[in-house]
């Protein structure tokens, strides 16, 4: 009999380390799709504005200010002459008896201090020497014999641009949340400001994939397509504030896209892939991406555009998010302007909501209930009044260039009647 018995022990339980996943995302309409809304607030939830950085007043134009900026210094810094005439001190023009003084001592302009009962002769924006508290202008006074005779008198302040009159020490001149446009840095720069605090232009890689995609000025084979999208969306992120790169993979292999993706992602503060019109290029890429991390795939109630792919890329601790674009021509940029666009400008901190006007539609419009139709349109101002025309054309390109607004017709709406205003998004903010 064994003096001591082997304990027995518990069989060990390998613990599986839970799979990362996105988000809960938005529910589905009775229909199986998202609403434009819900997926735009989904996906804006999923990426945080860029860290902000100090840069100079230049390299900040178009940026988001991340600070409270007051002026330091008084614009302007000295007080000037508005007018030709002497510098002098207000109380030096009377005597004690009300009367107009004896007449002023002219001294030189680079006086420290003016003396009592001294005067310098100025011109309009001479700075006043220290002392001189308004200025004489030369039609009340006449010069003889190096002393200005008395006409008239002025009070203190008069004829004076006073300093700190256009902006005092402690003003607030802009605000975090602004951004920085023209106007804005010649604002800072008068007020001697030289650097602020911005987030950094997103840096957005543009990958092109597919299958006989040729870039342009390349030889077209029988076959091959030219390239157009991955072009249009560049652009288009470059104009939404972004500095872009593009890369171009012209081949669906997923060895091939795999590799340019995980090439980019070092320097990528959003990936937005685009393919040409074949639904294998799509699909290649859309492998990829389940591969490389965590992916959204689903139908959005929107025309065009309705398949709708997002993911966060790369290792857990640094993804990248990646916005695929349909292979449509038209898909794709009314997907840029629906979602790309909002993501660039919320990695900028900018507002990410759409510029909306209303405008007078000149045809009748049909749309089909429950799915947001994004349709091609073309504004224009007869006085004060927007009046917008539905561009529609075999050319899908040809009627892009055409276009400067979507109009935006919601799930709710069957037709619109001609005569009758309608939203609409600008693509321009200068329309």
């Amino acid at each position: 009999m064994a003096w001591f018995g082997r304990k027995s022990q518990e069989p060990v339980v390998e613990e599986i380390p839970e799979k990362p996943r996105l988000p809960e995302p938005p529910a589905l309409s009775a229909s199986g799709m998202r609403s434009v809304v819900d997926h735009t607030d989904y996906l804006l939830s999923l990426v945080k504005p860029l860290e902000p950085f100090g840069t100079s007043l230049l390299e900040a134009w178009d940026q988001v200010m991340c600070e409270d900026i007051d002026s330091s210094i008084n614009v302007p810094p000295n007080s000037t002459a508005k007018v030709a005439g002497y510098a002098v001190r207000a109380a030096d023009l009377m005597d004690d008896e009300g009367h107009l003084a004896e007449p002023l001592q002219i001294v030189e302009a680079d006086v420290e201090r003016l003396p009592e009962a001294g005067a310098v002769v100025v011109a309009a924006g001479d700075v006043l020497p220290r002392g001189a508290n308004a200025v004489l202008p030369s039609t009340f006074a006449t010069l003889e014999d190096n002393h200005a005779r008395l006409i008239e008198k002025v009070a203190e302040g008069e004829y004076v641009r006073a300093a700190g009159e256009h902006l005092s020490v402690g003003t607030r001149l802009l605000s975090e949340g602004d951004v920085l446009d023209d106007r804005a840095i010649g604002l800072l720069a008068g007020a001697g400001i030289d650097k602020v605090l911005v987030r950094p232009r997103p840096r957005v890689v543009i990958i092109s994939s597919g299958d006989h995609l040729v870039d342009p000025g390349d030889e077209v084979q029988h076959g091959d397509s030219t390239d157009a999208n991955s072009y249009m969306i560049a652009a288009a992120a470059r104009a939404a504030g972004a500095t872009v790169f593009r890369v171009a993979v012209h081949s669906n292999d997923p060895e091939a896209i795999r590799t340019a993706i995980t090439d980019q992602l070092i320097r990528a503060d959003l990936v937005i892939s685009t393919t040409g019109g074949r639904r294998e290029d799509y699909e290649a890429v859309a492998g990829v991406m389940e591969e490389l991390g965590l992916v959204d795939s689903v139908d959005v109630a929107m025309s065009p555009g309705r398949t709708q792919t997002f993911g966060l890329i790369g290792e857990d601790d640094e993804r990248v998010p990646m916005l695929m674009l349909p292979g449509n021509p038209v898909s794709a940029y009314v997907s840029f302007h629906a979602f790309a666009r909002p993501l660039i400008r919320r990695l900028m901190g900018m507002r990410t909501d759409h510029r909306v006007v209303r405008a007078i539609t000149g045809t009748m419009l049909r749309s089909m209930k429950g799915t947001m139709h994004l349709l091609r349109g073309h504004v224009r101002l007869e006085g004060s009044i927007r009046h917008v025309e539905q561009v529609s054309l075999p050319h899908a390109l040809g009627e892009l260039s055409r276009s400067n607004a979507l109009i935006v017709l919601d799930e709710s709406v069957e037709s619109v009647k001609g005569g009758q205003a309608v939203k609409v998004w600008l693509f321009d903010d200068e329309d």
